[in-house]
């Protein structure tokens, strides 16, 4: 089976709230940036406490590795109550809002970009290649501005994100992408099409949720820092018991490929 089929049988099952009418447009608008005021104070008061954690850890290298591309966190459960305070503000919103389904978190990655002096990794333009039914959201936990590491998406003459040609989406087709999907190479001419980079600057707090395979990248850090938690999601046929747990949400100790099979879901770690 693959993703896509498995996401419309989750659908069909699922009896809770939701505002999606038209599931086609899970896919035409990748890209979506959530409002602050969606959640409430309790949010933001959660934001910077694990802001404040997380800074504290990178300032003195504690649970963290750097291989001079990104500092990476190792230790996500050193967070846990703010982590699943905050899953427990964004799941059922994009439950909702989103997908109408139910979801849990498969992966939490907490780290901080760097200075470059030459674009590698995910700071060139790519797409994860995981099925498109994965999503993941950055939370900043610092004030993102131009200078110090935005994240960036291709948006088309619409406004809307671009997804990348995903050759990973189940049982059913699962190869290996095209120059391991990365696309630079592409983005000169779609510029010539009205296509655009656009960059998400904010707040602390600033949610942008998308689907992995949107084309995009992070940023060198000019000066500052950029710490982020990164929260990604996949749909669930029977709901979890919390969207959250050492069970079945791991971090940067496992790899960051999905499952082939989409219904190995919440029960079993990927």
């Amino acid at each position: 089976m693959n993703y896509d089929t498995y996401y419309h049988i989750c659908r069909q099952s699922y009896k809770g709230p939701s505002s999606v009418t038209d599931p086609a447009e899970f896919y035409k608008d990748p890209v979506r940036i959530i409002p602050l005021d969606s959640f409430g104070p309790a949010y933001l008061e959660t934001v910077n406490v694990l802001a404040e954690k997380v800074r504290t850890d990178f300032d003195s290298g504690e649970c963290v590795k750097n291989d001079g591309i990104m500092a990476k966190h190792f230790n996500i459960w050193k967070f846990e109550e703010e982590l699943t305070a905050l899953s427990r503000f964004l799941v059922p919103h994009l439950e909702e809002h989103r997908y109408g389904c139910h979801l849990y978190v498969d992966k939490i990655y907490i780290y901080r970009t760097m200075p470059m002096e030459q674009r590698v990794s995910s700071y060139e333009w790519h797409y994860d290649n995981n099925p498109d039914e994965v999503v993941k959201t950055l939370i900043y936990l610092n004030d993102v501005d131009p200078s110090n590491s935005p994240y960036e998406y291709l948006a088309t003459p619409q406004g809307t994100g671009v997804l990348g040609v995903c050759t990973r989406r189940g049982t059913l087709d699962w190869t290996p992408a095209p120059n391991n999907s990365r696309v630079g190479h592409l983005i000169p001419k779609l510029s010539e099409r009205g296509f655009e980079p656009t960059k998400v600057l904010g707040p602390r707090g600033t949610t942008v949720s998308f689907v992995n395979n949107s084309i995009h990248r992070a940023n060198p850090v000019l000066s500052g820092y950029r710490d982020v938690v990164n929260i990604r999601v996949k749909p669930t046929f029977e709901p979890s018991p919390t969207y959250v747990s050492p069970a079945w949400t791991t971090g940067f100790e496992t790899s960051g490929v999905v499952n082939r099979d989409p219904e190995k879901a919440w029960a079993t770690k990927d």
